[in-house]
């Protein structure tokens, strides 16, 4: 189940990236706050909806975590957008996601005191190497 669920996640990623590819490449920048809101305030509206049929108000620290996240979100949503209009695809992609394996992996070492194997160590610094071979 969980291989299921990482799979639908992965294909879910890959549309969200055509979409936002696909504002950019058809000169849609003037509708970019518009997507940012309509892409941000579906979970907001969908989370709000689950919590009103289970009737309850949540968790004020869900909550507080969640409006982070969301404000995360769309900040980096808004400027991979901006670096679209500059960039190839074919270099902001990548790029994008190398980086956030390579920070996903060093704040699980200093936050969570994970120990990475010698394999995922090689995987950072290949990801590393791939960055700058790509830019």
């Amino acid at each position: 189940m969980s291989f299921l669920l990482l799979m639908i996640a992965f294909v879910l990623t890959g549309l969200i990236s055509t979409t936002n590819k696909a504002l950019v490449q058809w000169d849609l920048g003037n509708y970019r706050e518009l997507y940012l809101l309509g892409f941000y305030s579906a979970p907001s509206i969908l989370g709000g909806l689950h919590l009103a049929l289970r009737r309850s108000s949540g968790d004020p620290m869900d909550r507080r975590v969640g409006l982070v996240m969301g404000v995360g979100g769309a900040l980096s949503t808004l400027t991979f957008l901006i670096a679209l209009q500059y960039l190839p695809g074919i270099v902001a992609f990548p790029v994008r996601n190398l980086g956030n394996l390579v920070v996903i992996g060093m704040v699980g070492i200093v936050a969570w005191r994970e120990r990475l194997s010698k394999s995922q160590w090689l995987g950072i610094a290949l990801s590393l190497v791939a960055i700058w071979l790509i830019y």
